[in-house]
């Protein structure tokens, strides 16, 4: 059965205290994991440090690394078992990308994080010293009901 070469995405996961100390170690160690499998590395980049929405393996801060590569199907696998392995990726994501080009994957940027709720919301308050108001209720109609009215 032949294999065939396909193009690949991968977003890893590194510990920030590891890949901000050191970028050019933290970038040679995912590149060793990608070499392992026999991946031809096209793209790869520091793609964004944020603070993590649940501890990973104990870490709360995370630096993303956006790689794009081609290899054989079944050696997708190892790459994931060598993240596993190492104590310096935390995580990692491979997905097909087979319908970007070049000029696609260079343009890749993160997101901006959103507001934290809190920061934003402002409690309701009514005349008796501080006590919450209820939600405003919401009235959802049915399809039905719409287009009786309308009729």
């Amino acid at each position: 059965m032949a294999v065939h070469t396909r193009q690949y995405e991968a977003l890893f996961l590194l510990n920030a205290g590891y890949a901000s100390g050191n970028w050019d170690t933290a970038k040679a160690e995912v590149q060793h994991i990608l070499s392992r499998a026999n991946a031809e590395v096209i793209h790869l980049r520091k793609w964004d440090e944020r603070r993590l929405a649940y501890p990973v393996r104990g870490n709360k801060r995370g630096v993303y690394v956006l790689a794009f590569f081609k290899c054989e199907g079944p050696k997708v696998a190892g790459i994931e078992r060598d993240v596993q392995l190492s104590e310096n990726i935390l995580r990692v994501l491979v997905t097909k990308a087979d319908h970007l080009a070049m000029k696609d994957m260079e343009a890749m940027a993160p997101q901006q994080p959103m507001p934290e709720e809190h920061e934003f919301r402002q409690p309701r308050r009514n005349d008796r010293g501080g006590h919450r108001e209820p939600a405003a209720a919401v009235v959802v109609e049915s399809a039905a009901e719409v287009g009786e009215e309308q009729q």
